[in-house]
């Protein structure tokens, strides 16, 4: 609000001085001139009396003569004065006016209320820089896994459109450079309750500036940072930031994986798939002779991963140095059927179409399905709207680029132990995720599950500590289950990763004991969380349900149960 004051008072400055001097010029004339009261006795103005008639006069308000009718001098002078006092006020009230539709003062209100809110926020919050599609993707799981996110997007028409959806009617928002420390700083880098700043703009030289902007300003906050070149991602690496994403890198990666053990890949799908989706059936990429249509950043990173993987392939590009020195090079787009007829199309396993263009990726699958319709496709979509273009097209595999992105910042963001499953998965054998696998279908019903954790702290930590405290252990199975149920109902979940201090067992057993401090990633159905929130949350719950007897409700109740147990511990 600062800024808004100085700015309203360096506008108004000389209207303001303007208007100062005819008002007080105006109220010491009236005090000089002498008038009569009824009785023709002399009478002089009240200063009070002077200002009033002055102030009424020249809004055009006009009451009349105060406090008795004006003599002809009184009259002309206020003839006279009624001219200036009009132009000075419609001076000051234009320029008011003027003020309010000015697009810098604007601008600052809007940077005034936006600060305002960031502040009245009392909740852990992420700074967003960028409002695209993949913005608004991390920004709606953010709110959904209960954590506020303030946002910062260049593009105001963006966020004209975002205040017209419910959901971010009440998520502060400001149209800005994101480059700018200043608005940084505005959008609360230096709260104790910002979480993380989030840069996934489409331009990596922002996203870049952003990080090296946090981390400068505040070393010890997380950044998330997107980024889609080689050079980019070194230069973040450098200066610490936190967690690169990348996401022709990470598609490479899961390619990589479904190549190798499909059922990894779909248990690493179903993980990070958006709650409630439909779960993805099991693929398997055959092994054999691939085709990479483009070789730019997704295609190189693809043509990596199938070297790594022992496939054999040729690539298509028309740009002649991509595809110089390959021996299985072709100039071309690979939207003409000669060209993949050149690069083998007939006896090929699999296609991988990987232009910067989602029209020319859509003709170059639609072109060798015709040619061969056994083929194993692969998509880059690089724009949202073209989803049902995709969808339609067949393809086994699409790279939506702002989706991979959006999943990963908040796979990491929101639930930071299932980076670490996930890492600990792809290591072990197909037998760790097929047991996984076989504990997840058993609850998700078809349907991607919520990932939540616990930390058994605080007023999550209730329930153990109570139940330690009389003398009984809790374990997982205390908390799998429905401690509100008569019948021994499981709940529809899986405890993926059980943490305590510097040790973590992956997939548990149910007689896994618990303890204050521990943290828990668990994958299912929302109700399944909120159960287990409320036995945590709630005294006696986890007891009653390990021992099948109720704690007394009063204090007074406790504490005579507690001496009638050292007593008998003490008789024995």
């Amino acid at each position: 609000m600062n800024d808004t004051v100085w700015l309203t008072l360096r506008r108004m400055r000389t209207p303001l001085i303007v208007l100062i001097i005819v008002y007080s010029l105006s109220v010491f004339g009236l005090l000089m001139i002498p008038g009569v009261d009824p009785e023709g006795n002399p009478y002089r103005l009240s200063f009070l009396d002077a200002a009033y008639f002055v102030a009424l006069m020249s809004t055009t308000i006009g009451f009349g003569e105060i406090p008795y009718a004006f003599t002809d001098a009184q009259r002309l002078y206020a003839y006279l004065i009624v001219f200036p006092n009009v132009v000075a006020w419609l001076y000051s009230i234009g320029t008011i006016l003027a003020l309010f539709i000015d697009p810098q003062f604007k601008a600052v209100l809007r940077r005034g209320r936006f600060a305002q809110r960031v502040r009245w926020l009392g909740e852990p919050f992420y700074i967003v820089c960028g409002f695209g599609s993949t913005g608004t993707m991390i920004t709606s799981g953010l709110h959904r896994r209960g954590i506020a996110a303030v946002v910062l997007e260049k593009d105001e028409d963006v966020l004209h459109r975002m205040t017209l959806v419910d959901e971010f009617a009440h998520t502060p928002a400001l149209a800005s450079d994101v480059t700018d420390r200043r608005y940084l700083e505005t959008a609360g880098l230096h709260d104790p309750l910002c979480q993380g700043v989030i840069a996934i703009t489409n331009e990596d030289h922002a996203n870049l500036t952003i990080a090296i902007t946090s981390k400068l300003l505040r070393p010890e906050l997380p950044v998330y940072a997107r980024s889609e070149t080689d050079r980019t991602s070194g230069n973040m690496a450098s200066f610490g930031t936190n967690y690169i994403i990348d996401p022709y890198a990470i598609f490479a990666e899961r390619m990589f994986l479904a190549l190798s053990s499909p059922v990894k890949y779909l248990l690493q799908d179903w993980l990070i798939s958006v709650p409630g989706s439909a779960l993805r059936e099991p693929i398997d990429p055959p092994t054999g002779r691939w085709i990479i249509c483009g070789l730019g950043r997704f295609g190189s990173r693809m043509a990596a991963r199938l070297e790594e993987a022992g496939m054999p392939y040729a690539v298509v590009d028309v740009h002649p140095d991509r595809i110089k020195g390959r021996e299985n090079g072709v100039l071309g787009r690979g939207t003409e059927g000669e060209t993949l007829k050149e690069a083998g199309i007939d006896d090929a396993c699999g296609i991988i179409a990987g232009t910067g263009d989602d029209i020319d990726n859509l003709s170059i699958v639609m072109t060798a399905r015709e040619l061969n319709p056994k083929l194993f496709v692969v998509a880059r979509q690089e724009n949202q709207p073209n989803d049902v273009l995709f969808d339609a097209s067949g393809a086994d595999l699409v790279a939506r680029r702002n989706l991979i992105v959006a999943r990963r910042v908040l796979a990491i963001a929101t639930t930071p132990l299932l980076q670490a499953f996930l890492q600990y998965m792809i290591r072990q054998d197909d037998q760790f995720a097929q047991r996984a696998v076989g504990q997840c279908e058993a609850v998700l019903h078809g349907r991607a599950p919520s990932l939540w954790m616990i930390e058994a702290t605080d007023d999550l930590a209730v329930g153990i500590q109570t139940a330690q405290e009389n003398g009984v252990e809790v374990r997982l199975q205390h908390l799998s289950y429905n401690s509100r149920s008569e019948t021994s109902e499981h709940l529809d979940c899986v405890c993926l990763v059980h943490e305590r201090g510097a040790s973590r067992i992956f997939l548990p057993g149910e007689d896994q004991s618990l303890q204050v401090g521990d943290r828990l990633l668990f994958a299912g159905r929302d109700p399944a969380r909120r159960e287990m929130l409320w036995a945590l949350c709630t005294p006696d719950a986890l007891f009653a349900y390990a021992t099948g007897q109720h704690l007394p409700s009063g204090a007074l109740g406790r504490w005579l149960l507690k001496r009638r147990k050292l007593q008998v511990e003490e008789s024995e």
